[in-house]
Formats: structure tokens, sequence, C-alpha cells
């Protein structure tokens, strides 16, 4: 299998699919994708609606844990995480995501694996992700990783869509989908999901596991210039490792309540003037309590008595995190020059409602800093130097007012870039971005004792894309190098910034070739570097093909990772591969089957016992089968 990924690999020097829309090579991408992408953002893949249905992509994950230069793991409590290239990480604050116009990332930690994780598609038109600075044009929060969730149109659809799976180890899900368009210009869409979570491995004699429920809901009513979106999620899970020193938790749940509600109007005959306003309510607890007779590694109640590390035995907490938000935004074009400036204003607060261990019934707030205002000014310009050169340049100001322990700060982020297409064939594109990561509450929280006081983490990327078409080809290849100061690490006792430059290099090869609007292949291959210890893989890709006959669509894939070793253990690579096919019964009516990690060579993920004494591995995905139908009515 490796021989056919590196065969893949030789045979795909040149291609990306991130400048299709300016090569006008967005066959097989929906009319709504055309809208949104902005290519002036940065290096983006975009997901169509037609892809999500021939591949069976029937949860986001699924279409993450293909990305390159991107690693999905499962952390201590059974969550989905995402990490760089080369590095596992517990909570992730390097990506974000929205949906539609409004951020869905925590305020607590600005990870979406507890509430908003692993979302249902069904309602879902199509998804783009962003790689590089993209809080320019998004609102003030920077990441790397920036993933755009559309959901479908009332006016599109204008039906009724019931949608339904089950796998072999369990776990199921049900969801309605409902759209109606008004004659006065108004629509809705209301989407509603229940899922049931099976999710158990043994480690050490014991089995852990993650078994839960999920619950989704989401309504957008919108017209011509307004839209409102609200949405909410209830998760109730087990704490899988948790965060007991053995990785091995007597017990533990794990519950989540997020709502948020969000109104974007345009004002002008053109649309020009755009203001947002949204809030986001997250109630988050331990809804029993976590216990462990060998200690609960809860950093800032962690001692040290003769040396040895000590916890309590057990620990709950109940939390509430706010988020209030509010942005406006013109946009002017003068000759060839496109202008963008916006203000944004975000206030986060976190209260702790309740916080207890067997040693202390009211802990109370680890530290002072509970409260956070950010005021961002941007300014973006994209000239048109040529018709065939384009020229962008932005630069964000942000101020961070918090209520104690960090001192207030300021962020100055810039980027500079070129779009390049000489032919209807060849394009170009790179850019240079500037840009600073923020200590979150989380970070604060589990910030090492003896070092508390943590700095911005600052970045500095470089990148360099190249596209070919030729026909029904596509070619391409992408570079990036990344240089990371004061890099906010998590030790087995706390977060600290490492007091050293980080660099990244990587490099990714891409081919596509379209044999029919129905029928493709797709190999993408990618390697990358980094100058400290690796923990999770650096080199992986995939080889997909879709396809379909009369009634019958169908596909296959295989994604892979490289192997590495890590403190004595050798982890293997990783081939996961599925194959599925659906069958249209009628236009309306589907039915569709599904093998998961046929091979039973999935990614595995690292875990600590005893604050790092040592490691042990698990495997991400069980094989299964999942059987699943769709009505349409």
């Amino acid at each position: 299998m490796k021989i056919i990924l590196l065969i893949a690999c030789c045979a795909s020097l040149l291609l990306s699919d991130t400048l299709d829309s300016l090569l006008q090579e967005y066959k097989t991408t929906s009319d709504n994708s055309l809208q949104t992408v902005n290519e002036k953002i940065g290096h983006v893949v975009i997901y169509s609606q037609k892809e999500i249905r021939l591949m069976q992509y029937t949860k986001l994950n699924d279409i993450l844990k293909e990305l390159p230069l991107f690693n999905i793991n499962t952390n201590q409590f059974g969550l989905t995480n995402y990490s760089l290239t080369g590095s596992k990480t517990t909570t992730s604050g390097f990506f974000r995501f929205f949906i539609n116009d409004h951020e869905i990332s925590s305020g607590y930690d600005q990870s979406t694996s507890l509430s908003w994780g692993d979302l249902p598609l069904d309602f879902v038109d199509h998804v783009e992700i962003y790689y590089g600075e993209s809080s320019f044009s998004f609102g003030n929060e920077t990441g790397i990783y920036f993933v755009r969730i559309y959901t479908k149109s009332a006016l599109k659809e204008n039906s009724s869509e019931i949608n339904s799976w089950i796998t072999s180890k369990g776990s199921n899900s049900q969801s309605f989908t409902n759209s109606t368009s008004f004659e006065n210009g108004w629509s809705y869409l209301m989407f509603l999901n229940q899922e049931k979570i099976k999710q158990t491995t043994i480690y050490n004699n014991q089995k852990l596991n993650s078994n839960g429920t999920k619950h989704y809901g989401y309504i957008d009513v919108s017209n011509e210039t307004t839209k409102i979106n609200m949405g909410y999620t209830d998760v109730s899970k087990n704490n899988y490792a948790g965060l007991a020193f053995d990785a091995t938790p007597e017990g533990g749940k794990s519950l989540s309540k997020d709502f948020f509600i969000n109104y974007t109007h345009y004002f002008l005959e053109d649309k020009s003037l755009k203001a947002n306003l949204s809030v986001d309510v997250n109630d988050r607890s331990y809804d029993e309590t976590e216990t462990n007779a060998r200690g609960i590694a809860i950093v800032p109640l962690i001692t040290f008595p003769f040396g040895i590390p000590s916890g309590p035995k057990s620990y709950s907490e109940d939390l509430r995190f706010i988020k209030t938000n509010a942005y406006l935004s013109k946009s002017v074009d003068i000759e060839d020059n496109s202008f963008i400036t916006a203000i944004n204003v975000k206030n986060k607060t976190y209260d702790v409602q309740n916080r207890q261990s067997n040693t202390n019934s009211a802990i109370g707030r680890f530290s002072a800093f509970d409260e956070e205002t950010i005021s961002s000014l941007l300014f973006q310009d994209s000239y048109k130097l040529r018709n065939d050169l384009i020229l962008v340049a932005n630069t964000k100001l942000d101020y961070y007012d918090r209520n104690a322990y960090l001192k207030d700060s300021s962020e100055t982020l810039l980027r500079v870039g070129a779009i390049y297409t000489p032919t209807e064939n060849w394009g170009f594109k790179s850019f240079y971005t500037q840009t600073a990561l923020t200590p979150s509450f989380y970070n604060v929280d589990y910030a090492d004792k003896s070092k508390p006081k943590l700095k911005s983490q600052q970045y500095r990327f470089y990148t360099l894309e190249g596209v070919y078409t030729e026909g029904d080809s596509k070619f391409g290849i992408t570079y990036d190098h990344v240089n990371i100061d004061d890099f906010i690490y998590l030790t087995p006792v706390g977060f600290i910034n490492i007091d050293h430059t980080i660099t990244t290099n990587g490099i990714l090869f891409d081919y596509e070739y379209s044999f029919t609007d129905r029928d493709k292949i797709h190999l993408n291959y990618y390697t990358s570097s980094l100058s400290e210890t690796i923990n999770n893989s650096t080199k992986g890709g995939y080889i997909k093909y879709m396809g379909g006959y009369q009634k019958f669509d169908y596909f296959t894939s295989v994604i892979y990772r490289n192997g590495y070793d890590y403190k004595g253990l050798n982890i293997p690579d990783s081939f996961d591969m599925s194959l599925g096919v659906t069958y249209h019964a009628t236009k309306d009516l589907s039915y569709s089957i599904k093998a998961n990690n046929i091979l039973d060579r999935s990614t595995q993920s690292l875990y600590f016992t005893n604050l790092g004494t040592s490691f042990f591995a698990l495997d991400d995905n069980d094989r299964s089968v999942t059987f699943s139908f769709r009505w349409v009515f």
C-alpha cells in the first residue's frame, strides 16, 4: 500500500485544488461554494455537497481526517482533537470552526472538541478549509486552520429530509431537516439530530469508554439582507481515560450544553456595509464526579510531598462561559483597489459555578483571570496590478483588555501576498504572514506553577503554491515554512512557553483526474519536518476514487499516515481504508453501506500515566460497517 502512495506522489507533482476558482475549474463544486470562497484569504480546499454524498462523509471528521499537514487523534477524554503535523495536543487552539458567519470555537480553550466536535453533515451544503492566518476577514480570533461550514439554503432545498445511520459497533444517529421559502422573501431551515456514541477499548485489562449521547439543533431564518442563526448542542459522555493518574478512572462523565444566536445584516444597495452581533453561552461540567484511587491530575491541585506527585482522589466542576461579539465592516472598490475596513469587539467571561474535590468542597477559581475583551481594527487592500496579477495586503490591530493576572497587551498582525495567473493553465499564490495566538483561560488555569506568566505565541508563515491544469487533469504543489516563538506547550505539570524558536517545513503534492462529471480519482501526498521531538505523524496522503453507474454511486479511499518512535514506543504506519456503495431507489430515497478501517490499521494516539513517567498508545478507530438511508420529501 505504501508503494502505491509513493507512486501517487511521483505522479502528482504540481497540483492543488486551492487555485481552482482562479482557473475556473470548479466542475464538482456547488454554486454556493463559488459565492462564498475567498481566494484572497489563503490556501483553500473545498468539499462540495456532491463530493460529500459520493464519499459518504456523514460527519465533519470524515473530511478532516484526510487533510494534509493535519492530524486527528483521540484525547484522554475520548474526544476528537486536531493537531498540527508532528505534534499531538490534548486540546488545540490552532483551529477555528465556523457555521456560516458564526465561530463555534469554545470561549474557554478555543476548541470545538466537546460541544461541536464531529458535527453531522446532514444539513451542510459545503465545507471550505483555509490554511494560514485568515482571521483578517473572519473575525478577531487568530488561528492556523479555518474551517467554514456552510449550511444548506432553504431557497435551494425547500423540502424535508430524514437521515439515519447505524454502525456495527452500536453507534447510531437520526436527523431531520426542514426548509421552507415564503413569498415575502423570507425563508427558514431547521435541523435536529440525535446521536448515540459507542466507543470502547481495553487498556491495562480495564475497559475504557466514551459512550454517551449528543443532540444538535440549528435554525436559520433569513432574507436577502438579514440572517438570523441559532444553534444548540448538548453532549453527555463518559470520560474515557480522563485525568486519572493511571489512565483508568473508576467513574466520571462530561456534560456540555452550548447555545448561540447570531444576527447578520447587510446595508446599502450593494451590501457593502455588514453588521454582525452574536452571543454564545456554554455550560460545561463533570456531571458525575471523576474518581481514581491513584489521584486525579488537576494541575493546580497537584502537590509533591517527598517528591512524589499527589492529586485529589475525586474531582467535579460546573463552569459557564459567555461570549458576546460585535462586528462592523465596509468594503469599497476604487478603480483597481478593493478595500475592506472593519472593527470588532469581543467579550469573554468565565464563571466557576462549582468546583470541588475530596479535599476541598469549595475550590473556586484557579486564577483571577476570568474576563477578557478583545478590540480589533482591520484594514485590507487587494490591488489588481494587471489582469493576471493581484496583490494583497492587510493588517489587524488587536488590543486585549484583561481583568487580572495577565497584563493587557496588543498585537499587530500583518500579511502580504500575491495571486498570479499568467496563462489559463498556470496559477501561483504566495503569502507572508505574521500573527499571534494569545493564552486562553484554559492555558492560564493549567499553567506550570513555576512559570505562570504565559506569553502570546508568535507565528511567522511563508507559503507558496502553484497549480497547473490540462484538460481533465490538475497538478499542484504547495510549500510552507513556519517559525514559532514562545510556543505554548503542555508539560505533565502544566503549560509553559518554549524558550526557543520552533521551525516547521512542509511540502504537499496533489493530483486529480476527472473521468466524467461523476467519476474522479484524487491522489495526495505530503511530507514535513519539525525542529522538535515528534510525537505524531509527519508524512501522509490519500488515494480516493468516487464514481457511479446508473442508480449506484460508489467510492473507495485509503488514508495513510507514517509511523514514528516516541519514548520507546513504536507507532506503526496507518492505512485507513474505506469503501462504500449507495443505491438510489428513487431520486429522493437512497440506501448506503460503508466499510470503515477495513485493514484494521488505524492511527494511534499517545497517552501518559503518572505525570509522564510512562506512555502507551491506543487505536483511534475500530473496524466497522455503517448502514444508512436518506429520504427527501
